[in-house]
C-alpha cells in the first residue's frame, strides 16, 4: 500500500487501519522534523506550521488514532489477556500522555514565541513519538494479530469505521459553514 492516509475500502483489517495511520504520523513527524531544521537555520519561526501541527495532534493523532487504541483495541487485548498495568498497553497509554505532554509544550513555546524551547520541545515529541510507533508497528500490532480472533477484529474493524464517521460528523459540526464553502 502506498505511505499516507488508508483507503477504508482496501481493508477490513483494523491493524492495516493503524499502521496507515502510522504511516500518515510519521509523515507527519518528517514534515515536523524539517520545519525544526529550518527555524534553526533560519531562526524564522512560521506559526502556521506549528498550529497545523497542534491541529492534526488533536484532531487526528489524540483525536481519531489514540482513541482506537486506548478505547477499542487496548480492551479487546487486555481482554485477551494482556494486563492493563503492567502489560505493553499500560506503558502504550503513558506514552500517549508524555506525547500530549509534549505537544503543549509545542504549544507554550510557541504561544511564548521562544524559537529554542520550541525547537527542545519539538525534539523530544519527534522521538518519542517516532519510538513509540516503532513498539507498536513492531511489537504491539503482531501481539495483537497473535491474540485477537477474527470475530474481535471485525468487531474493531466496525467501531473503528464508526468512530471516524463520528469524528468527521464532530468536525462538520464545528466547523458547517467552513465545510459548506469548501464545498
Amino acid at each position: 500500500m502506498d505511505a499516507g492516509v488508508l483507503d477504508w475500502a482496501a481493508t477490513d483489517d483494523p491493524i492495516d487501519v493503524l499502521l496507515g495511520e502510522h504511516r500518515t504520523i510519521l509523515q507527519v513527524l518528517d514534515e515536523v522534523e524539517r520545519e525544526s531544521r529550518r527555524l534553526e537555520a533560519t531562526g524564522v519561526l512560521r506559526e502556521s506550521f506549528w498550529q497545523d501541527l497542534l491541529r492534526f495532534c488533536d484532531e487526528f493523532d489524540a483525536g481519531l488514532h489514540h482513541q482506537k487504541e486506548e478505547h477499542l483495541l487496548f480492551p479487546a487485548l487486555e481482554a485477551s489477556g494482556l494486563s492493563p498495568t503492567t502489560g505493553p498497553t499500560a506503558v502504550l497509554r503513558d506514552e500517549h500522555l508524555r506525547s500530549r505532554f509534549w505537544r503543549q509544550r509545542i504549544e507554550q513555546a510557541l504561544q511564548q514565541r521562544d524559537r529554542a524551547r520550541l525547537l527542545a520541545a519539538a525534539g523530544s515529541f519527534l522521538d518519542l513519538n517516532r519510538a513509540h510507533v516503532l513498539k507498536e508497528n513492531q511489537i504491539l500490532f503482531p501481539l495483537a494479530r497473535r491474540l485477537l480472533q477474527p470475530g474481535d477484529l471485525a468487531r474493531l474493524h466496525r467501531e473503528f469505521r464508526l468512530l471516524a464517521a463520528d469524528q468527521r460528523l464532530g468536525c462538520w459540526m464545528r466547523h458547517p459553514y467552513e465545510q459548506a464553502a469548501g464545498a
